[in-house]
């Protein structure tokens, strides 16, 4: 017989569990947008916003064979096989050393206007003490090139590679090594800072631990949580450490620097189920969080249940970037196992839209990463988003997803300044070779030859739409404008081009514009009759509506200035983002310069548009 305290028992847990479960649904929610409702094709983003792509030596340069990777290319794992996929070796990679010049055409080509890529510390410092200054000059001769045409150059210290020589001492794994890298940081900044504004200490602290500690497949290929803890504390002390010492040196008060933190969200595969959230949570704390907490308080925590356990402190951590560079491109699906040996595993989806390497298109985490990052309060520039599609048939949908959710996530207020695609071109991706084609340009290793891959057009298109100000405009003061053939109500038509020789204003307005209708009055009164007769003309245009609801609007507001017609806004959106607020006047010269925008119906700026008509006229 079953008794009360026995259905107690029973069901206590499962209240317990059920409990637990849908608080972590609700604070958690698995991010899904509905991609059938979401236009990719209206993104406009900052008119100073940073495009650029991005490499690193070792995949892209060839010919690097004094580092921990060539090493471990050419060595075997402990069943005999190749360390790499297909037993590829970098080799001579894509030539970049020696095509650099090329490659920076294919940049122009692309409009992008920075460019982000690592100097190989083995190259700089090919043995323990010896400077090799024909590579430092190598580099400046890059910086030197990239800022002759146009682009930003953006150097990372430290792209997973360590000379031999450091390697052969124990890398980071041993604290006293840090001062060997703030010594190559310094020679390289002394000798390239007074060109060079942006710099990246160390690219992907969590990655390089997680492949080399944890699951052996960088090197030095070893499956130690403990030393994994111990890494990822000498890499985040070492950037803390180069950030302050850089800083102290010539140019360093202006030089901007910052660290290239990835964030792969670990998220349940069984929402339902407790131990997938548990490791979601502790893989989530140990490889973002606790990045971030040190960065916020100064405190460092590398906890894995029975494995792991190391906390430390350093205060210098608070304010030790003047940006945060995030490298983002998918999350992992967790799933929690009551085995010791193997507490989780990483699985897919069906439903998921699957990339060439083992991992989904996901633009929600991207906006999530963006915002858990944006925790630090500091400027935010993406050093990597991209992805890898042989077959180049889920690039575009990628690019345009994930474009949305970051120009979702600046419109929403976050301080992000730049963008950088990865990658420029093909190149050898680490463990898994030649195989993972993340290129804009399809790379054919034989010849060397670059092509733009059709799916990359995506890129271009939008880093090449006229950027926005903070108040919608894509044009500035200064710009000369954009001539238009103007319909006015009463069906004659006018060439703005006709009125060159007087000053113009353009009211851009609307019926059901309240802030419009409170403008126009003043228009009216304080602007056209004070102006009408002194080599002046006030176009109001209206946006979008119908020639009946125009003329009826015009009678309402007892204008008496001329009145045109914008159908689709073609002509409101040669001056602002077509999604922009419909109320602003654009204030143009005798010569057709735009020498005055306003935005809303601000008493003070309307007056500063009048002292700015009668200066000019």
């Amino acid at each position: 017989m079953i008794t009360k305290s026995v259905i107690k028992l029973t069901i206590l847990p499962l209240i317990v569990w059920f409990t637990i479960i849908a608080y972590l649904n609700l604070k958690h929610p698995d991010q899904q947008w509905n991609w059938d409702e979401i236009d990719t094709e209206k993104m406009f983003f900052p008119k100073n916003f940073i495009w650029g792509t991005s490499t690193a030596a070792h995949q892209v340069e060839g010919n690097n064979t004094n580092n921990n990777w060539y090493e471990w290319e050419n060595s075997l794992n402990q069943n005999g096989k190749s360390n790499i996929h297909n037993n590829d070796k970098s080799g001579e990679a894509a030539r970049h050393w020696d095509m650099y010049r090329d490659d920076i055409a294919l940049m122009n080509e692309l409009g992008v206007n920075a460019y982000r890529f690592s100097v190989e510390w083995s190259k700089i410092i090919p043995e323990e003490g010896l400077i090799d200054e024909k590579a430092l000059d190598h580099y400046r001769d890059v910086c030197i090139a990239l800022i002759d045409s146009g682009l930003t150059p953006f150097i990372t210290l430290h792209h997973f590679t360590n000379p031999t020589w450091f390697e052969q001492l124990g890398g980071f794994e041993k604290e006293e090594n840090i001062d060997h890298f703030i010594e190559f940081s310094e020679i390289v900044f002394n000798h390239l800072s007074d060109i060079v504004q942006y710099w990246c200490t160390i690219n992907e602290p969590a990655v390089y631990v997680s492949q080399g500690y944890f699951y052996g497949v960088f090197p030095p290929g070893k499956k130690d949580p403990k030393l994994a803890g111990t890494v990822m504390r000498n890499l985040l002390f070492a950037h803390i450490k180069a950030f302050h010492h850089l800083k102290r040196l010539e140019n360093g008060e202006i030089a901007q620097i910052g660290l290239v933190k990835n964030i792969t969200q670990f998220d349940p595969l069984r929402r339902w189920h407790i131990l997938d959230w548990y490791f979601s949570k502790i893989l989530n704390d140990i490889f973002t969080n606790s990045t971030i907490d040190l960065f916020l308080n100064g405190k460092f925590n590398f906890y894995l249940p029975g494995m792991v356990n190391i906390t430390d402190s350093n205060t210098n951590a608070i304010g030790s970037a003047d940006f945060i560079g995030l490298n983002y491109y998918s999350r992992w699906h967790v799933k929690g196992h009551l085995n010791p040996t193997a507490p989780f595993t990483f699985e897919k989806r069906k439903q998921d839209i699957q990339t060439d390497m083992p991992y989904s298109i996901y633009p929600e985490g991207f906006y999530k990463a963006l915002n858990d990052i944006n925790k630090l309060n500091i400027p935010i520039i993406v050093t990597e988003n991209g992805i890898a599609d042989y077959k180049d048939d889920r690039r575009e949908t990628f690019i345009n997803r994930y474009l949305y959710a970051l120009h979702k996530s600046i419109n929403e207020g976050l301080d992000i300044q730049g963008y950088f695609y990865w990658s420029l071109m093909d190149n050898f991706e680490w463990a898994e070779g030649y195989s993972m084609k993340f290129g804009l340009y399809e790379v054919d290793f034989n010849t060397q030859k670059r092509k733009l891959r059709n799916g990359s057009l995506a890129f271009k298109r939008v880093i090449n739409r006229a950027g926005v100000d903070e108040r919608g405009y894509i044009v500035s003061v200064g710009d000369t404008a954009p001539n238009l053939s103007l319909e006015l109500i009463d069906n004659t038509t006018i060439q703005l081009s006709d009125y060159l020789g007087k000053v113009v204003v353009l009211q851009f307005t609307a019926s059901w514009c309240s802030v419009c209708i409170r403008e126009m009055p003043h228009l009216e009164k304080d602007v056209w009759q004070e102006f009408k007769n002194d080599d002046f003309i006030l176009i109001g245009i209206d946006r979008d509506e119908p020639i009946e609801v125009v003329k009826a609007f015009k009678k309402k507001t007892g204008v008496t200035y001329p009145i045109a017609l914008d159908p689709g806004a073609k002509h409101f959106s040669k001056f602002a983002h077509i999604n922009a607020g419909i109320t602003r006047n654009i204030v143009i010269d005798k010569n057709g310069k735009i020498v005055f925008l306003t935005r809303l119906f601000d008493e003070k700026e309307f007056q500063k548009m009048i002292e700015k008509i009668k200066e000019i006229i």
